[in-house]
């Protein structure tokens, strides 16, 4: 490298005695075509405040640090940290070469810090064993119960998982903390079908007729039999039209949808067109909303259905933990030595 630096600053010197600094406006344009150019702009340090022009740390200094991989640590803590940054996992046996300890010891003085994963007793193909930052975040509703139900088998391994996860699991949310309307695709549909009965009193014949259905692959809600209960006074004048009875402006809300009325006008060609009927879908907009307000009010007022669908919504969308990243043991190959990253 001194070697090599040398001849370096005796080319430079020549050079910048001769034609100038390889930044200056002459040597730009000459340079100008040249791929490899801004490299050698590189080689000087150049200080517009002042206008003056230095040679960079690479006429004296070592810029490119040598890669360099431990083959021994003494404790397992290190082997850890060199086994992330080489392997990307937690290597055991990549570990028990650099410390000479056995697999036992290191998940011993590393406990807290790695977690055996329960799945990995049924499935070669998942790491035995995961960092904490990764293992304790994601779904960890799932991971509780994945290592409840192996502690069945081994309770001493798996009760530093228990401890840790519930720990970390989110606050159950009351049922005044979820908002939950009309069209909520993680509501059952014999849940649907019940507020319809109840809000519309729908006699006992058509019940038979009236389904709520689901299809998780359209991701969309149908109401058969709409049109069955036809002389209910509630579906068609207290939350319906004269227009659309309320089990179709049910379905229209259950889909996200304004409830629209149109009206078949043939105009002076004699073509036949739809055009909608402003009046009467207002007033269908209304019915839409008081049905809405109303299945707010209605979905949370027994006790057992509002205990069961807060335990639903916990499961499904309140088990998520946001990963916390640390970056300690990145190594940055062929980084100069005298820059310090700031925390990452």
């Amino acid at each position: 490298i001194r070697e090599g630096q040398a001849r370096l600053n005796e080319v430079y010197d020549q050079f910048a005695l001769k034609y100038g600094s390889i930044n200056n406006k002459k040597n730009s344009k000459l340079f100008g075509e040249d791929a490899s150019y801004a490299l050698i702009c590189s080689l000087e340090n150049v200080d517009v405040e002042h206008d003056t022009v230095s040679k960079t740390d690479m006429f004296s200094k070592r810029t490119i640090k040598k890669r360099e991989v431990p083959t021994h640590v003494d404790s397992a803590v290190e082997a850890l940290a060199i086994s992330i940054a080489e392997k990307a996992k937690v290597d055991m046996t990549y570990m028990t070469e650099l410390t000479d300890l056995s697999e036992e010891d290191i998940a011993g003085d590393l406990q807290g810090i790695i977690f055996k994963n329960p799945r990995s007793e049924s499935n070669d193909d998942v790491e035995e064993y995961i960092i904490a930052d990764a293992y304790l975040s994601g779904n960890v509703r799932d991971k509780l119960q994945d290592a409840e139900l192996a502690a069945r088998q081994d309770p001493v391994t798996y009760e530093h998982n228990i401890r840790a996860l519930k720990e970390v699991v989110p606050k159950d949310l009351d049922a005044t903390d979820i908002d939950v309307r009309l069209g909520a695709t993680w509501l059952p549909p014999k849940d649907i079908e019940k507020f319809i009965f109840e809000i519309l009193d729908t006699p006992g014949y058509a019940k038979w007729d009236i389904k709520v259905h689901y299809s998780t692959f359209s991701a969309n809600w149908n109401v058969e039999g709409k049109s069955i209960d036809r002389n209910n006074i509630k579906a068609n004048m207290t939350y319906g039209t004269d227009r659309v009875n309320a089990y179709k402006i049910i379905e229209d809300a259950l889909n996200l949808r304004d409830t629209r009325v149109y009206d078949r006008v043939t105009d002076y060609e004699g073509k036949v067109k739809s055009v909608l009927n402003k009046h009467e879908t207002m007033l269908a907009g209304q019915k839409q909303d008081a049905l809405k307000e109303a299945f707010k009010s209605w979905i949370w007022e027994e006790p057992e259905r509002r205990n069961r669908l807060v335990k639903t919504y916990n499961e499904r969308f309140n088990s998520i933990r946001p990963r916390e990243f640390d970056g300690q043991h990145i190594a940055f190959e062929g980084m100069n030595p005298s820059i310090q990253l700031r925390e990452h």
